[in-house]
């Protein structure tokens, strides 16, 4: 059985070699300019049990300096792998560290907990050992199954192949990158589309129109990519896997999309607004939620073709994925300072507009106000009303009569859309509305919230002052 499995191992991973050298190289290079400090290479044996996971990782390629190891927190049983004399001659006492040394190559052995055993449909996350300030280039991943159980393993690396024996059953993945999560399902779903970014399964044939849109996806990711199409029972997120259920083309073009953006950037599944507004920017297409398609029209229609181009390039090299970065890389290139990103972000199903704000902090009565929105909007000058009005001492109430605004000695009250107010019971008409909702938040005209609230404001170069001109 050993011979069998070893020429199966070999004459896999030479017909495969070929395939995987652009990937690595391409990964090797990536490293480099990100300023890792090393890379290196690992092959991972496991052994599933009833009611644990045996595990032997082999390392390859360790700098000579002094190296730091990082456990999963569920590993049980550390130790050196005693299978050659020099495994592990630079492991510390206490496992911590890789000392000094020359040999590159270094090899150890835990287990990983199975409490309830191997469930359908589980998915097994950092379950190996790390090299601080290092990246993996290569993984060679083989598993044993000793009890049989048949299913399927995914892990994000190409499938090189499968095989049950009498005793066990066995895969064999190898790739580039890390290995992050591990899937087993009962039910095995043929491969039905591979290439050097993905393997995709799925129990029917695929649609040439699938096939070809996959085939047609740009994948800027170096890390392998595995597709199950079928329905992610279990709320699965995972970097290097991705669940897609069957419907019409266009809904699957578009999630395979997305879920290409989300593997290259790293993003999770409930990120879903960041990984489509990359997909609109990245492939210049409308993709995704009607809210997203709306952000990428919203800024591609403000844009020039060349401030278009410059945002697209930083987008593209930037992995700091976040709405707060989207909106920092735009301030820099309109040189006008947004929250778009951000806002939108927060408000949901809503649409906040494209705005630009006044960047200096905001002092009322010489308290700095760290949140504080200052808004510009169709010649208008807009102050975020909740957090101004109770720096101020009011309280705010809305209701359906009304916004109801008061202190101890003045009480306002702002009737939804009609051309007036009332100040302590006198009436006062009011030539425009001296409230704004953006976004479900309330704002306040400049104008209007001097006069109202007798406020004096001081605009300097680097802040704006509120004060109160009287008390009352």
């Amino acid at each position: 059985m050993k011979f069998v499995l070893s020429f199966l191992c070999l004459f896999l991973i030479v017909s495969n070699s070929v395939l995987l050298l652009f990937q690595y190289d391409a990964y090797s290079s990536e490293l480099e300019e990100n300023g890792q400090v090393f890379f290196y290479e690992q092959d991972v044996e496991m052994k599933v049990k009833n009611d644990k996971i045996v595990i032997k990782q082999h390392f390859n390629n360790i700098p000579k300096e002094e190296v730091a190891l990082s456990w999963p927190i569920i590993s049980e049983n550390r130790s050196c792998d005693l299978d050659t004399s020099d495994s592990c001659n630079r492991l510390s006492e206490d496992m911590t560290t890789f000392k000094v040394g020359e040999n590159s190559k270094q090899s150890i052995s835990y287990e990983i907990p199975l409490v309830e055993g191997l469930k359908d449909g589980q998915m097994i996350q950092n379950f190996l050992v790390k090299l601080e300030t290092g990246d993996v280039s290569l993984t060679s991943l083989d598993i044993t199954d000793e009890l049989k159980r048949g299913g399927m393993w995914v892990s994000g690396l190409p499938l090189i192949g499968t095989t049950s024996l009498e005793l066990i059953d066995y895969t064999l993945s190898f790739g580039a990158g890390d290995v992050q999560e591990l899937y087993w399902q009962q039910e095995v779903l043929p491969v039905q589309y591979e290439d050097d970014y993905f393997t995709v399964y799925a129990s029917n044939t695929l649609p040439d129109e699938v096939t070809d849109i996959i085939g047609e996806l740009d994948s800027t990711n170096d890390e392998h990519l595995a597709i199950l199409f079928e329905e992610n029972k279990n709320n699965i997120d995972a970097t290097r896997i991705a669940f897609i259920q069957q419907g019409d083309i266009a809904s699957i073009q578009q999630e395979l999309i997305i879920k290409n953006i989300q593997a290259q950037y790293g993003l999770a599944q409930d990120n879903q607004m960041i990984a489509e507004v990359l997909s609109n920017f990245l492939l210049e297409i409308p993709v995704g939620s009607a809210k997203s398609i709306w952000m990428y029209e919203t800024i591609n229609n403000y844009l020039t073709s060349d401030q278009r181009a410059e945002f697209q390039t930083a987008l593209l090299n930037n992995k700091n994925t976040t709405a707060a970065e989207f909106d920092k890389i735009l301030t820099d290139i309109i040189d006008l300072k947004t929250s778009f990103f951000v806002m939108n972000e927060q408000s949901g199903a809503e649409n906040f507009p494209l705005l630009f704000e006044d960047p200096r902090p905001v002092y009322i009565n010489e308290q700095q106000q760290e949140e504080m929105k200052v808004l510009f909007k169709d010649g208008k000058v807009l102050y975020a009303a909740e957090q101004l009005l109770t720096s101020l001492g009011y309280t705010l109430n809305d209701t359906d009569k009304g916004l109801y605004v008061q202190n101890a000695t003045r009480a306002f009250r702002f009737p939804i859309k009609e051309p007036f107010y009332v100040l302590n019971n006198k009436r006062y008409d009011a030539l425009s509305e001296p409230f704004e909702v953006i976004a479900s938040q309330l704002y306040i005209e400049e104008a209007w919230m001097i006069r109202l609230f007798l406020l004096n404001i001081e605009k300097q170069d680097k802040r704006i002052n509120i004060t109160q001109s009287a008390l009352f």
